[in-house]
């Protein structure tokens, strides 16, 4: 028997034409080496942002350019009238919506009638106020042209960003299917007759997969749980769609949803096995013929929330590191006059997505002692430390190259510390002591977080300390805020500089 002929017919449900693989697009190698895709409310967050700057601007220079002189009260009222009018007429007319972003053509018929309407509505409001005199007429027509002009300026830079973007594969979102019974079958081939720009089906995960298929409706089958997980540590996953069984016995949907807590990515199931009437809670319905797909995880940081972390982690890394470089300075040469050895200590620890970075410390401990690996933790009067050392740790001052870190990408100000790889809790290794250990890469690590302010910092002599640790690593996660994140930094400043557990 032909082999393509044998494995179409192993595979149940399956025809032969869907043996044949999916082609991938070329812009999808390239953007698995620049991060996750950019989020659509970022996308139309940003165009948003630049129309009501082009409304504003353009308003401002009117003014100046009519002649005459406006009324300045009511000047500034018929302006901030006109930039809510005008975002409320793009928003309603669509211009802003992300499928028109990706050609000119499909969203400057929306902008143009958006401000139209917008014009039109003040020209009513300006003839109902009675201030329909030559200066106002002069300023609302010489701003209605200038906001049309750089709306539509805006918008072409926009869709011409937005169409690069696209063909780097920075807009589409890598999916993986986990299942290749008839529940993944079904949702594999709407998806192959249903194909769409901002999604990619990477590959097919099963653990229970026949050892001999390579295809599941066309769509390559890569392996198992272990194999994914894999896939997403690479960075070429971002969400995960579990197409299995929902009966009560079905253990291996919850050992498959253990396994991928551990890792940032989003987890959802597909309903297509339900019918659904409405929408409600994290129940959310497919468009057209789309599946319906229930959120069960999902990333910690996405979007916005992603982009405030990453300008709260540069901006103060970079006004603190300018801050205490003179105190910096003074350390660096205390080491070197103090003992022998490099000033800082790098050290391999698991950081984002369980990646290995290579942490910066300034050196506390003599070189010739130094535990690259961390196979013993520190402990009171330790005969490895300096005496210059023991005041850095009490202090926490060994901590401040991590800034250079936090500038570097490599860590957060305030997350999950980052463990030695060896690090041991009574005698077991971190990840053996504690289920569910690596959850807590599911975001950056960082130079405090919110088990060290609560007291568990230092030693892990224990399992209970570690334990201690992950639950309060876990519950960051779970509810990160910017505002959060200082008040942990201050915390830190105030009550941890003196701790009692750093040795």
């Amino acid at each position: 028997m032909p082999p393509a002929l044998s494995e179409a017919l192993s595979t149940p449900l399956v025809t032969l034409r869907e043996t044949q693989a999916v082609a991938v697009p070329a812009a999808e190698t390239h953007r698995l080496r620049n991060g996750r895709p950019l989020a659509p409310q970022v996308i139309t967050g940003t165009v948003a942002a630049i129309d009501a700057l082009a409304i504003l601007a353009t308003g401002l220079a009117a003014s100046a350019l009519a002649d005459g002189t406006v009324a300045r009260p009511l000047f500034g009222l018929v302006l901030i009238i006109g930039l809510a009018l005008g975002m409320y007429a793009l928003r309603w007319t669509g211009a802003r919506q992300l499928n028109r972003l990706y050609k000119p053509a499909d969203g400057l018929l929306p902008l143009a009638l958006a401000w139209a309407a917008t014009a039109g509505s003040l020209v009513a409001l300006l003839y109902l106020l009675g201030a329909f005199d030559p200066p106002m007429t002069s300023w609302l027509a010489i701003w209605s042209l200038l906001a049309l002009g750089a709306l539509v300026a805006g918008r072409l830079a926009t869709c011409l960003t937005v169409g690069t973007c696209q063909r780097a594969g920075r807009l589409t979102q890598a999916v993986a299917i986990v299942g290749t019974g008839p529940e993944g079958q079904r949702l594999l081939r709407r998806y192959r007759a249903n194909p769409r720009d901002d999604r990619h089906v990477v590959g097919v995960y099963d653990d229970n997969r026949a050892g001999h298929a390579r295809f599941c409706v066309g769509y390559p089958i890569r392996g198992g749980l272990d194999d994914l997980l894999t896939e997403i540590r690479e960075g070429r996953v971002d969400r995960v769609i579990l197409a299995m069984p929902l009966s009560d016995d079905n253990h291996a949907l919850g050992a498959a949803l253990a396994k991928l807590s551990l890792a940032p990515v989003d987890v959802g199931i597909s309903l297509d096995q339900v019918e659904i009437h409405r929408q409600a809670g994290g129940w959310r319905e497919g468009a057209g013929d789309e599946p319906p797909v229930l959120d069960l995880l999902s990333h910690p940081l996405t979007g916005w929330r992603a982009i405030a972390k990453t300008v709260e982690d540069r901006v103060l890394a970079a006004i603190i590191l300018v801050m205490i470089s003179p105190i910096m300075l003074a350390i660096a040469v205390a080491i070197k006059l103090e003992s022998k050895g490099p000033i800082l200590f790098k050290q391999k620890r698991h950081g984002y997505n369980n990646q290995l970075i290579e942490v910066y410390k300034f050196r506390s401990m003599y070189h010739h002692m130094a535990d690259a690996n961390a196979e013993k933790l520190a402990q009171r009067n330790d005969p490895r430390i300096t005496r210059l050392g023991r005041i850095l740790r009490r202090t926490s001052l060994d901590e401040l190259p991590q800034f250079i870190n936090v500038l570097r990408g490599e860590m957060s100000i305030v997350g999950p510390r980052p463990h030695a790889q060896s690090a041991k809790a009574g005698g077991l290794l971190y990840r053996d002591a504690v289920a569910h250990y690596d959850s807590r890469h599911r975001m950056k690590p960082g130079i405090t977080g919110l088990a060290q302010v609560s007291g568990w910092r230092g030693e892990t002599s224990t399992v209970e300390h570690i334990v201690k640790r992950v639950e309060h690593d876990l519950r960051y996660i779970e509810t990160w805020t910017v505002l959060g994140d200082l008040k942990i930094i201050a915390r830190t400043i105030t009550s941890s500089i003196f701790t009692k557990n750093a040795y």
